[in-house]
């Protein structure tokens, strides 16, 4: 791990053992069945301009996807106020002070006013599209067995809805956890191994559990873990559910990321100009293909076959990057997300177990006018998605030439991850101005 530079920072999320929700009145920790529930609300999302005028790329990214979010709200759990047409209720002070209390545990410094603000999210998680937040403390620490581990900030926010489901352009939520009162405990990137990163998640965990001030039971705690290696960048891995899987997916995702930078020598030593490098892509009679199960499926849709060259990219698509995976499911995890292909949604030339033979592989590569170094993709898409998935590629083999994307992925059971979306920036949040700060006493 030294070798390869690897550091990875924690974002560790509880739920505060609270009567009601965050910026409301209604009820916290009462969850619903799937199938009960007493509304439905259909919403689209879209891009607002940060402070500075700037467009957050996560926001547009999820704006690409074109998603419509169904929200399924039950009455006991859910109010006005979580669909967005009422202004917050005065910020909860039972979850405050519960807050606060393990935020002096943890040693932070407590903040003299605390400012309310908005964090976009466009993935549907939030009615309203943003998240409201506020830094209760700064710069605190831990120990773990070999030294002391640095917390950058302590935060308290609403929790998000439930996700029931994702397919195609349709996504739904249940709202029952939204609006619940969550800390978020933030460290610098001090954990030098996986299992520093664990421990130090421990800590985190069983101090906030001892001031009996917290949820506890499935679903009450989760953490995101963020993981560099040198001469990459932060990714951060959402949703690990269970501390005990950190060690395995932050080791893998440091192999994934040395692994993209030996690409980007591949691809240097191939004389490959990310600039100047562009795909060609060719649509090939459907019909003719039907032989491949998947395909027959969606011939009848007026669905189109793509066929994609990728110059100078033979044998990059089958680089190894996380155990079971190579280059190309990094194309197909976006395929999955942005234009919203649904999997499995593409062959590829490089195929470990190939669906097309080589002869026919041959044919595609006559069709598109590809060289020996080339490598193709097949893929099928409705004809509103195929301008998305065509620069959902480019894109993505244009960052292999640079090297490590900076991305928000998706935690795996098996310790591998996949991608989720573009790693927000700072352009995403902004104040509240529905909701006046608060001074913090001594007392």
């Amino acid at each position: 791990y030294r070798k390869i530079g690897f550091k990875c920072g924690l974002e560790v999320h509880q739920q505060l053992l609270t009567a009601k929700k965050l910026f409301c009145r209604c009820p916290a920790g009462i969850y619903t069945d799937l199938d009960v529930y007493d509304a439905e609300i259909v919403r689209h999302m879209r891009p607002t301009l940060s402070e500075l005028g700037e467009y957050d790329g996560t926001a547009l990214m999820e704006f690409k996807t074109k998603k419509e979010i169904v929200y399924r709200i039950k009455n006991e759990t859910a109010c006005t106020y979580e669909i967005d047409d009422t202004p917050p209720f005065p910020l909860n002070r039972e979850a405050l002070s519960h807050g606060m209390e393990i935020a002096l545990l943890l040693k932070m410094n407590i903040v003299g006013e605390l400012h309310i603000t908005r964090k976009q999210y466009l993935d549907g998680s939030i009615p309203t599209g943003f998240q409201r937040t506020t830094i209760v403390g700064i710069e605190g620490e831990i120990p773990i067995s070999t030294r002391k581990i640095r917390i950058i900030q302590f935060s308290i926010e609403e929790d998000s809805c439930r996700e029931v489901s994702d397919h195609r352009h349709t996504r739904t939520y249940y709202t029952d956890r939204l609006g619940m009162p969550l800390i978020e405990t933030v460290t610098y990137p001090d954990m030098l191994t996986p299992f520093e990163a664990a421990e130090a998640c421990q800590y985190i965990r069983f101090l906030a559990r001892s001031s009996g001030r917290v949820r506890t039971g499935i679903g009450a705690a989760r953490q995101d873990v963020n993981v560099s290696v040198k001469g990459g960048t932060r990714v951060e891995i959402k949703g690990v559910a269970h501390i005990s899987w950190i060690p395995i997916l932050t080791h893998n995702e440091g192999f994934r990321q040395y692994a993209l930078l030996q690409i980007v020598k591949a691809l240097k030593e191939k004389g490959v100009d990310e600039k100047k490098w562009s795909l060609k892509y060719e649509k090939l009679p459907i019909q003719k293909w039907k032989h491949i199960p998947i395909i027959k499926e969606v011939a009848g849709n007026n669905w189109q076959l793509i066929a994609v060259n990728l110059p100078h990219f033979r044998n990059i698509l089958s680089f190894f990057t996380q155990p079971g995976r190579t280059f190309a499911d990094e194309i197909s995890d976006r395929l999955k997300v942005i234009p919203c292909l649904e999997k499995p949604n593409m062959f590829h030339s490089e195929e470990l177990t190939p669906t097309i033979n080589e002869k026919e592989w041959q044919e595609i590569a006559r069709v598109i006018k590809a060289t020996d170094d080339d490598a193709q993709i097949l893929f099928w898409t409705p004809d509103e998605d195929l301008k998305t998935a065509i620069e959902t590629i480019e894109e993505r083999c244009i960052l292999a030439c640079q090297g490590v994307p900076n991305e928000t992925r998706k935690s795996l059971p098996d310790g591998t991850n996949i991608f989720e979306r573009v790693l927000p920036g700072a352009d995403r949040m902004y104040p509240d101005t529905a909701s006046k700060p608060i001074s913090i006493t001594s007392e």
